[in-house]
């Protein structure tokens, strides 16, 4: 079983692939909006995890350079690399979702937009890996549950990647997404 720092490199990878694909679907939107959903308060939930702190150290970052009024956005959006909180990307305005071509491209993207959340779900006494607060919780964290959904996500995302591809799904592919979910079991 893998331990809290072994995961952060999976971690990474999985939102970077995450965020590529959110800007595949989303940039043409996102680069006109006027009333952007990204704001100070949400960046808070940065300097409060234990684990998303980590994730911020490792980009040479402190949650001492957290600006106030700003967060950790300038003219251009979040500046983190990675480490953002699940919201980020599980948040679709109206706008964005009535850009989006048809119904099967609005379901991938809710999806999408699901797995750094699914991943982290019930990572230690119900609470979000994102929402554990101190490093003694963080060490206590369901590496078991936290892998098994990683493999979901993963698997989501191959799903979710050929489909931005081909603008097909399979009828598999909709039993691998519909095993990701925000609500708890």
């Amino acid at each position: 079983m893998k331990s809290i720092d072994e995961l952060i490199p999976m971690y990474v990878d999985l939102e970077n692939q995450v965020r590529r694909l959110m800007m595949e679907l989303c940039s043409d939107t996102c680069a006109i909006c006027t009333a952007c959903c990204c704001r100070a308060d949400i960046c808070e939930e940065v300097a409060e995890s234990a684990f998303l702190s980590r994730l911020l150290e490792r980009q040479g970052r402190r949650t001492e350079d957290f600006d106030e009024r700003y967060g950790w956005l300038d003219l251009h959006g979040c500046t983190l690399d990675s480490g953002r909180p699940p919201v980020c990307y599980s948040y679709f305005c109206d706008e964005l979702f009535s850009r989006l071509p048809d119904d099967e491209t609005r379901h991938v993207a809710s999806v999408l937009g699901k797995l750094m959340h699914h991943v982290g779900m019930n990572a230690h006494n119900e609470l979000h890996l994102t929402e554990i607060r101190n490093e003694s919780a963080l060490a206590e964290a369901n590496m078991e549950e936290i892998s098994r959904r990683f493999d979901q996500a993963r698997a989501a995302m191959q799903v979710i990647d050929a489909f931005i591809r081909s603008g097909r799904l399979e009828h598999a592919d909709h039993e691998i997404l519909s095993a990701i979910t925000i609500e708890e079991p």
